[in-house]
């Protein structure tokens, strides 16, 4: 954490210059559309069908996919089916460039809502903008706080990916952005030690910038196949049987992430 703040506080020197890039990346990336296709679906027949719900950014909106069926949450779901052979309900409630306050504000949304499992994506966008440290980690324990209260499902985060391999974005914004996701994800980890019932999975293992969308920032089909398999590895026992929180090393994932 020292480390990172260091690193941070020297990257504020170039202050100037990543503003000006930040502009110039907002002008030129490509505004890639939403998946098409419903917010809810359900994989597999029969009784006893479990629900995964997905929370967030535009990661659970499907940015970087044609269809919703090519999105995380979705995949996720497949996967999870055919682990254990049960019908699995999945259910989305993502937009585009929300940070974490605005996550909490649209929870209402959710009310009557009993899931089995819970996946977060949250963080890239209190990055890019520069939501603070202290301000981050209050309103990461406010979510859960209220995750918690409204569900006694498992709840996974998503870590905070490396923004420092993002090709849509040039040096040195990148390299200051890499830094910043790494500084903010730190809260994620410490709360999937301090807490039952919260997970924390690793999004930069084996990270491939190839498979990032043509923006060069969300996650493409292959990159969330891959993440939904190995989320599937890592969690999907807790659709069974809840334990404590983890941070258990995952298997090796291609992907990116707005």
């Amino acid at each position: 954490m020292l480390r990172l703040t260091i690193l941070w506080t020297l990257c504020l020197f170039l202050a100037p210059l990543l503003v000006l890039q930040g502009l110039l990346v907002r002008a030129r990336t490509v505004a890639l559309p939403a998946a098409r296709g419903p917010s809810n679906g359900q994989v597999g027949e029969g009784s006893s069908s479990l629900l995964l719900l997905g929370i967030g950014d535009s990661v659970i909106e499907g940015l970087g996919v044609a269809h919703v069926e090519e999105a995380l949450t979705r995949q996720l779901a497949l996967k999870l089916h055919q682990q254990n052979s049960r019908p699995i309900l999945w259910q989305t409630q993502g937009r585009n460039g929300d940070r974490v306050r605005d996550l909490i504000a649209r929870l209402p949304l959710l009310d009557g809502v009993e899931p089995d499992l819970v996946l977060v994506s949250i963080g890239v966008n209190d990055v890019s903008h520069l939501t603070s440290v202290t301000r981050w980690q209050w309103e990461v324990t406010h979510l859960i706080a209220e995750l918690k209260l409204r569900f006694s499902a498992p709840i996974v985060f998503l870590g905070i990916p490396p923004m420092g391999q993002f090709s849509a974005l040039p040096q040195p914004l990148r390299f200051a952005f890499g830094v910043r996701a790494r500084l903010l994800d730190q809260t994620l980890q410490q709360a999937a030690k301090l807490l039952s019932g919260i997970y924390w999975f690793d999004t930069a293992s084996g990270f491939q910038a190839q498979l990032l969308a043509r923006d060069g920032y969300h996650p493409g089909p292959l990159a969330c196949e891959s993440l939904a398999t190995a989320l599937s590895l890592q969690f999907g026992e807790l659709l069974n049987s809840p334990v404590q929180g983890s941070t258990q090393a995952a298997p090796p994932v291609n992907w990116g992430v707005k």
